[in-house]
């Protein structure tokens, strides 16, 4: 087994280092941050009351639980570091199960001496060792900031236990999955559901909040009432859904998942004809996946409003409300959850166009641009199919929300991140026609600063302006609120469109190039 953790840590090393680091450091870089930012406790208390008359930065945050430089990082970086640890957790264990799968590669590691279990146990020990990694990084990193050592260490184990927890559910996922797409979909759909469920706890008050590891990495109180006991919540669900994903995998045949998939048909049906049809054929379950999750997670969104509009009528919460936008705080609410699913959104719909890279390594595109397929039209395609993702989820949200609320406004405040998502969708396809060996690393990383400039901005590390002229999401939120939606919106748009161009003439340019 030692041999195989060896072979991930070889083939991935500098996307794992990148994790860990980036992950590991943000605390780090916080509360450096937040010292210079917010220099005395008079400035510190104004942010915080601030902070909790937003209903939305309660739900996506929890409470803060002591007005200090580590308890302000801990109200930042508990839930946000688990959320994007999470779906990198997720990406990594689905890519080390289902895709090395696919890809023939575990049946080629299987063909030696090893046992039937190792491949998967080495496959959880890579992002697990990861995950602990990340803690020591985070403990070292605050406490020589001179932040208290139990706090630092507390927070080191919150993020390594969320890191843990949703490694197993990729696990798990890839383990019921027939494709790597559809594990992902499920993984992702039940990340989104978990987080709904710690806002809607956090917002409404209510014991919710200890369903979801969000809400246990929120109320674990690192520099508050340090909570050591919290942790393990993570730790053991994450080692019961790893003995689960050993059991499953222990009982279906390689090549297939637990659920059952249907058999094909010795003939293509007439419909699949051509390289658009195609991409829809490989891309539907992902997308089915991620609209039934986000759909779900509208409904619960939207029923929770009218609640939040009666529970949150204060001066404070009206005054917050009227000067985002002007609607009520329940809409408020929706609109800032809404700027985070907007990014998973983007997080779907770039897994969906950076198959053109693994399709690519794979040799998979071979077989398709030896028929009378151009390598525009396949590239056109599968950026289509990303785009319809995107949309396809947003979609769903704006469903589901717009149904419970009675609202149906919010249909079109949803689709207004479509031009945000497809401009990460062309930004990644430039990079497979031109830089295709960094495409998929690269585009990530993009999203993960992204993510990162979001959340300096909202603690307002970094001036609003320069965080929307960083971020397309910042720039639409801003335009949502404000005014000038259809301009930004459509320069959004036109670079996307560009971007794609761009990648589609490098693609052309170049020799494919195998992994």
């Amino acid at each position: 087994m030692k041999q195989l953790v060896r072979l991930h840590l070889r083939r991935d090393r500098w996307q794992l280092l990148a994790w860990v680091l980036f992950v590991g450091l943000l605390p780090t870089l916080m509360a450096v941050s937040t010292r210079q930012g917010y220099p005395d406790q008079a400035t510190m208390d104004a942010f915080a009351q601030q902070s909790m008359a937003n209903a939305s930065e309660v739900a996506l945050r929890g409470p803060v639980f002591a007005v200090s430089v580590g308890g302000l990082v801990a109200w930042t970086v508990a839930s946000s570091g688990s959320l994007v640890s999470a779906v990198i957790a997720v990406l990594m264990a689905v890519r080390y199960v289902r895709s090395d799968e696919a890809a023939g590669r575990t049946e080629l590691l299987r063909s030696q001496p090893v046992g039937r279990r190792d491949v998967l146990i080495a496959a959880l020990a890579v992002p697990g060792g990861c995950a602990v990694a990340i803690g020591l990084v985070v403990f070292a990193g605050l406490a020589a900031t001179g932040l208290p050592v139990a706090g630092s260490l507390l927070l080191g184990l919150v993020l390594m236990g969320s890191t843990l927890f949703f490694t197993g559910l990729g696990a798990v996922a890839a383990e019921l999955s027939t494709s790597a797409g559809l594990a992902r979909g499920l993984a992702f759909a039940a990340l989104g559901v978990l987080f709904v469920i710690a806002a809607t706890g956090d917002a409404t008050h209510s014991a919710l909040v200890w369903l979801s590891p969000f809400g246990w990495a929120r109320y674990a109180q690192a520099f508050a009432a340090d909570r050591f006991w919290v942790p393990l919540l993570p730790v053991v669900t994450a080692a019961l859904l790893a003995w689960v994903a050993i059991t499953l995998d222990g009982v279906r045949d390689l090549g297939t998942g637990v659920l059952p998939s249907r058999p094909g048909r010795s003939v293509a049906a007439s419909w699949l004809n051509g390289p658009l049809t195609l991409a829809w054929r490989l891309g539907r379950g992902s997308l089915l996946g991620w609209s039934i999750g986000l759909g779900l997670l509208g409904v619960l969104m939207g029923s929770t409003m009218t609640n939040l509009d009666a529970q949150l009528d204060s001066a404070a919460f009206r005054d917050f409300a009227a000067r985002h936008g002007g609607g009520s705080v329940g809409e408020v609410f929706f609109l800032f959850v809404l700027y985070v699913l907007g990014q998973v959104a983007s997080a779907a719909a770039l897994a969906t166009v950076l198959s053109l890279r693994t399709h690519e390594a794979d040799g998979l595109a071979e077989p398709v641009l030896a028929q009378p397929v151009t390598r525009g039209r396949w590239v056109a395609s599968q950026v289509v199919m990303a785009a319809a993702t995107g949309i396809g989820i947003l979609a769903a949200l704006a469903a589901g929300a717009a149904l419970t609320s009675g609202k149906p406004a919010l249909a079109f405040v949803t689709l207004a991140y479509v031009p945000s998502l497809l401009l990460i969708v062309g930004l990644a396809t430039a990079l497979v026609g031109w830089a295709p060996r960094a495409a998929v690393a690269v585009s990530w990383a993009v999203l993960a600063a992204l993510l990162l400039a979001d959340l300096l901005g909202e603690f307002a590390l970094v001036p609003p302006d320069v965080v929307a002229a960083i971020s397309p999401y910042a720039a639409t939120f801003r335009a949502i609120v404000g005014s000038g939606l259809p301009l930004v919106a459509a320069g959004l748009t036109v670079a996307a469109a560009a971007l794609a161009a761009l990648g589609i003439v490098g693609l052309r340019r170049r020799d494919l190039q195998l992994g």
